[in-house]
């Protein structure tokens, strides 16, 4: 008994370093920093990637600094623990003439969707139109307005001007968007085109059922199980509607496409903008769409996959959008692409390079696919008709947006600060809820975007990313507490 005693109080002593240590990790403050800084490893933060994308520097006035030349880049961040709750993330850059400077946060690894803040924006910040006063210091919101208007960003929110004389960056115009002239369409149509992975598109619903009928094959092209929901959110984020689906049980990459359908009902809903997300894997493909709704209108992006196994040949297909500025992709070495949209003839020569494309054409253009496998991303949005196309947003702010333009009175943005360091470099952040980040491989995943950057061709210095972590905090007397018990547990188990 005496030497057990003994051995447990010799392995008491031995482990008080580690204790100690172990409770310092463990934040009992709440909060905890971890830092990169370029040629540098950190045991928290990645280095960006790909690595063809960033160039090292070393420079004798300003330090080392990574110098990113293409977009995106990504980095991953490994949490010291599993029970904090937010983080703020802060880089410190040189955006040099870049149009906008964002970072993202992954959402949804399925989509690979990011959740994207503004860190710079040069139009903004050399606009010299009058900047309203926000009464909240801590808020990024904006409003910058082309009369001398003496008014607050709450007054513009309370007494807003119609959308179309608004122009929005990275924020969601406070209100509701009503068509007056809205008649339900009073009886279903189809939209036969192919439609690669994660969607989502808006309607409106006046008063009137909700119908949607997907038709979906399993491509099995890739290995692991393929699944995903179908959801609808009203105007004010509730879930409507909510169809999850499961893989058809086979996970392998064998190419053998099964083909399933899925429907969702709802009753007479009130007046407003609708959302339908569709989520699912790249091996997900959506075939055919049945809705009784009159407008089918996708946000910012269009996937349009091949009809391999499903069609005995590689289908044109049409559409129409309001977007201005295009990146265009394809994803097979077979998959040359010419694509027609407006005035414009768009040549994908080869697969995985973005190609951009600037559409001069004013008001929604009208495009035509020659085959399938082709990615279009743009800051507007997509339909698969005219007479099914809606966009209840106000304009975004981007490279190719005429703000000389007379219909343009307001600017309605979030975005960060401009300050800086004693040593010259810019600091801007986001705050960012880990409960709405996805996770991959343990680490969340971060995004840095150039939006601008197929235009102006510019590039940025990046010199340090410091993480936050946030949670509650701990009195000293509970997280020593909480140590004593798990080591005494663990000394425990090794006797």
């Amino acid at each position: 008994m005496k030497n057990a005693a003994v051995r447990i109080l010799m392995i008491s002593l031995a482990c008080v370093p580690f204790i100690i240590l172990s409770f310092l990790s463990s934040s009992p403050s709440g909060t905890r920093s971890v830092m990169w800084e370029p040629g540098e490893r950190s045991p928290f933060i990645q280095s960006p990637l790909p690595s063809e994308r960033v160039s090292l520097i070393h420079d004798s006035d300003r330090g080392i600094f990574v110098t990113v030349e293409n977009e995106p880049v990504y980095f991953s961040v490994f949490p010291p623990s599993n029970d904090f709750t937010s983080v703020d993330v802060r880089m410190d850059f040189d955006p040099h003439d870049a149009f906008a400077v964002e970072l993202g946060g992954m959402t949804n690894l399925a989509a690979y969707a990011f959740d994207f803040r503004a860190l710079s924006n040069s139009v903004l910040e050399h606009l010299s139109w009058n900047a309203l006063l926000n009464a909240d210091t801590t808020s990024t919101l904006f409003v910058f307005a082309k009369d001398d208007v003496k008014a607050t960003v709450e007054d513009f929110v309370l007494h807003q001007p119609s959308r179309g004389a608004v122009v929005t960056y990275r924020a969601t115009l406070p209100g509701t968007y009503r068509e007056s002239s809205y008649v339900p369409l009073g009886h279903e149509q189809t939209f036969t085109m192919s439609l690669r992975g994660s969607h989502e598109y808006v309607t409106y619903i006046k008063n009137e059922p909700f119908h949607l009928e997907l038709d979906y094959q399993d491509i099995n092209r890739t290995f692991g199980a393929d699944e995903g929901f179908v959801r609808v959110y009203d105007e004010h984020g509730t879930i409507m509607l909510d169809r999850a689906f499961t893989d058809d049980g086979n996970i392998s990459e064998d190419q053998y496409a099964s083909l399933h359908t899925i429907a969702l009902d709802g009753a007479a809903w009130p007046e407003g903008v609708y959302r339908v997300v569709l989520s699912g894997t790249s091996d997900v493909m959506w075939r055919v769409l049945t809705t009784s709704q009159r407008y089918m209108a996708f946000k910012n992006r269009l996937y349009i996959g091949d009809d391999v196994g499903y069609l005995d040949s590689d289908r044109k297909t049409s559409f129409v959008t309001n977007s201005k500025s295009i990146a265009f992709e394809t994803f097979h070495a077979e998959s040359a692409h010419h694509i027609t949209l407006g005035t414009s003839m768009i040549d994908i020569p080869k697969s995985h390079e973005v190609i951009r494309s600037t559409i001069s054409d004013t008001g929604i253009v009208a495009g035509v696919t020659d085959a399938g496998d082709v990615k279009m991303t743009g800051e507007g949005k997509f339909a698969p008709s005219a007479q099914a196309f809606f966009d209840p947003d106000p304009r975004p702010l981007t490279t190719q947006t005429n703000l000389n333009d007379a219909s343009i009175r307001y600017v309605y943005a979030d975005v960060a600060p401009k300050m800086f360091h004693d040593s010259g470099w810019r600091t801007a952040g986001a705050t960012f809820d880990l409960a709405t980040l996805a996770t991959e491989a343990g680490a969340y995943k971060f995004a840095l975007s150039l939006p601008g950057f197929a235009t102006d061709a510019q590039t940025i210095d990046v010199h340090r990313l410091t993480m936050t972590f946030h949670k509650a905090p701990m009195s000293l007397f509970a997280a020593m507490k909480l140590e004593l018990r798990r080591w005494r547990t663990a000394i425990h188990e090794m006797l």
